[in-house]
């Protein structure tokens, strides 16, 4: 299916300089980016990323594209980042998954710490469709929960998600869709894209804004 233009993000205050941005348009980039997968796999299991078309493609897992529920992040920025807002927009054909994390830290994976915001599209049954979670030492404690609605597929979307010391605000679209306060807040780390190695969803416009 022919994917529709990029929505409009909204332009960023002529005050701030972001963090980092990525708009994909360059393949070279992913250099700046790591793939990791939030549980054990093995090394021929792991998650594929792809910049093609001037996006950033979940391509599912291995040489041979096999699809997997595993969860997938590609992450970038500095472990010393604390207070910031991680911007994306997103397309989903088939994947039914999108989300961001912030202040990911940890080597291992299995027990690393950050926030995340999972989104469900519409379609699924599976309730609640939007998720703020807190994930400390690998263990998942969820901070709000939202049964409905998820997002749209085949549509361009804009999530966020804001980390203000222990203040935790997603939006969608523009819309503020969760909100947390977490009393002994992570304190710093990385910033990146979240979804199941299923394939079929694709990313563009990153941006990581200081407050």
């Amino acid at each position: 299916p022919t994917v529709g233009p990029n929505p409009t993000t909204p332009a960023l205050p002529q005050s701030t300089a972001p963090l980092t941005a990525d708009a994909f348009d360059d393949a070279a980039g992913l250099s700046d980016w790591t793939i990791v997968d939030l549980e054990f796999v093995l090394p021929e299991s792991r998650s594929i990323w792809n910049v093609r078309d001037g996006r950033l493609a979940q391509e599912a897992t291995a040489a041979a594209g096999n699809p997997s529920i595993q969860e997938t992040v590609a992450l970038t920025g500095s472990a010393e980042w604390t207070d910031y807002t991680v911007r994306v927009s997103f397309y989903d054909f088939y994947n039914g998954t999108a989300g961001l994390v912030a202040r990911y830290s940890g080597d291992d994976p299995t027990v690393a710490s950050y926030y995340r915001v999972r989104m469900l599209k519409n379609t699924f049954e599976d309730t609640p469709k939007r998720v703020l979670e807190k994930v400390q030492g690998g263990v998942a404690t969820t901070l709000a929960a939202i049964d409905e609605p998820g997002f749209t597929e085949r549509a361009w979307h804009t999530l966020t998600l804001s980390v203000n010391g222990g203040a935790l605000t997603v939006t969608l679209d523009g819309q503020v869709v969760a909100q947390a306060e977490d009393p002994a807040p992570l304190r710093a780390g990385r910033a990146g894209i979240y979804t199941r190695a299923i394939g079929g969803i694709i990313f563009d416009d990153f941006a990581v804004t200081q407050p």
